[in-house]
């Protein structure tokens, strides 16, 4: 096939969407959401290339959209949207060509960026913000190993790609990628139940009705889950996922013309 030109730029557009405590399926259809991007790629080689890229997107779920009887019961939801920058470098293994000449490649990649969230749950038609509220008592003296979180992370974006010529500068890439996080809350919920009164003094009453929400389906089942499974008893870090199309350009050097 053509070297490729070292430099291109492109935009993505597809879906976003989640796995951790509250996901009950690898994909939950009912709550893939659009999700937005744009990188920069430079080609060292046929087979090697390394990009930047800027992602945008939401993903969200809920106990209540759950076919187990177990989680319609403990009833938590979420909603955060993702702003992401990585670095990733990409290895096409595998290159064809129809008979137009028009080359198609399959690739992987790998990398590391950083991203930025903020989980909420609506609760009384209004929006809250769930990492300021502790619940799961973080950031009190009752649970010393429980440190607010932060809402900025590193994670690792791992995936898999087909990049298809268009014409000799643009192309289309299809490409699914699955970013490992180092956090577990990407949906507030992790660990166990934190007692009602501890939430109480440091968060308020928002902060208890937003950490056990059972009562508000079950409203003559309300008791004491203190110590309770609310998302497990060990840390299970979460992932978010893109997929979608990205479409590029490719930016060949200018030639300099010399008269004498």
């Amino acid at each position: 096939m053509p070297r490729k030109v070292k430099v291109e730029g492109g935009i993505f557009f597809g879906a976003s969407n989640y796995a951790g405590t509250l996901e009950e399926k690898i994909i939950n259809y009912n709550y893939t959401l659009p999700g937005y991007g744009a990188m920069i790629r430079y080609n060292f080689t046929n087979k090697f290339s390394l990009r930047f890229g800027l992602d945008y997107g939401t993903i969200e779920d809920a106990d209540s959209a759950a076919s187990s009887i177990a989680r319609n019961i403990r009833n938590l939801s979420f909603k955060t949207s993702i702003f992401d920058g990585y670095l990733a470098g990409e290895y096409y293994f595998a290159t064809w060509s129809d008979r137009y000449k028009k080359f198609s490649q399959l690739y992987i990649l790998g990398g590391i960026g950083s991203f930025h969230f903020n989980p909420q749950a609506l609760y009384n038609g209004k929006w809250y913000n769930l990492q300021p509220l502790g619940t799961e008592g973080q950031g009190t003296q009752e649970y010393p190993n429980r440190v607010p979180y932060s809402l900025d992370q590193i994670y690792f974006p791992i995936g898999l790609g087909a990049r298809f010529t268009l014409s000799s500068s643009w192309f289309l890439n299809f490409e699914f990628r699955a970013n490992k996080t180092l956090t577990d809350y990407l949906d507030d919920v992790s660990l166990t139940y934190a007692s009602p009164d501890v939430l109480l003094a440091q968060g308020g009453p928002i902060s208890v009705a937003l950490a056990n929400r059972t009562g508000e389906k079950f409203p003559n089942d309300v008791r004491d889950v203190t110590g309770g499974s609310r998302g497990g008893t060990k840390v299970s870090t979460d992932w978010f996922y893109f997929t979608g199309f990205t479409l590029s350009h490719t930016f060949k050097p200018k030639r300099h013309c010399y008269s004498f």
